[in-house]
């Protein structure tokens, strides 16, 4: 993670903090008026008791008003921490929570999953030909085919730079390995128009299971490996096509 990334991070924990700290003021305040009512209303003393509710109630909606704003706030602040501001997507910590989630459910229940990282090949290439903003701009449509041909239960995110992730839970290894490959079809074969620029998408992927015996560090570890060793044959059969 970068210095800025965790600059801004810890900037949003301040904000939220307080944040916080505003929510108990009001909370205090409500509560001296609520005590001074009670206080106020006893037998025989009527004196003072209209004002000191409408005072009550007011302090209260003004509260309940103001902890709605409040959550709203943080909700949208904490969600910057988790959404790569790209794509839209998930970041990296957005989806490794998830996937920590995940993984303790299938320890739980046993329940199966399947993880695919995808990785853009040659990205470099493109941002040295095109420039940034069209590089920019293949991120921005590969996660809008990604996240256009999965199931509402799948979680996509990306990684950073041009390495993307799929989380597929409750999904057989059989199935996950096949709608993988589905995925794999479909963005290799297409061609996406940047800028009046056609570039056609190569991606590589890498497919593993995970079950109720499986640790986050070691399933990220074999699912990258995995990528990165198709990316290999890859390119080892075009050297070999070339030097044909």
């Amino acid at each position: 993670m970068s210095w800025t990334m965790k600059r801004n991070g810890s900037n949003i924990n301040r904000s939220t903090s307080a944040l916080a700290s505003e929510d108990a003021k009001l909370i205090a305040a409500a509560g001296s008026v609520a005590t001074r009512l009670v206080e106020a209303i006893k037998p025989g003393e009527a004196k003072g008791k209209a004002s000191l509710l409408e005072r009550a109630l007011a302090a209260a909606g003004e509260v309940e008003q103001r902890l709605a704003e409040q959550k709203a706030r943080i909700a949208y602040l904490e969600n910057l921490t988790l959404t790569d501001e790209m794509t839209g997507l998930m970041n990296r910590r957005g989806f490794l929570s998830q996937l920590r989630r995940a993984l303790a459910g299938s320890k739980r229940y046993g329940d199966l999953g399947v993880l695919v990282f995808c990785d853009l090949d040659n990205f470099k290439a493109i941002n040295d030909t095109y420039g940034h903003a069209i590089g920019d701009d293949v991120l921005r449509q590969t996660a809008k085919i990604l996240a256009g041909n999965l199931r509402e239960t799948d979680i996509v995110g990306r990684l950073g730079g041009d390495e993307f992730a799929v989380l597929m839970t409750q999904t057989s290894w059989r199935d996950g390995f096949k709608r993988a490959q589905g995925l794999n079809r479909i963005i290799n074969r297409t061609v996406v128009n940047c800028a009046n620029k056609q570039i056609q998408l190569c991606v590589s992927f890498g497919v593993e299971p995970f079950g109720p015996h499986d640790e986050e560090k070691n399933l990220v570890a074999r699912a990258d490996m995995a990528m990165y060793c198709n990316k290999r044959k890859k390119a080892s059969v075009a050297f070999v096509s070339a030097a044909e």
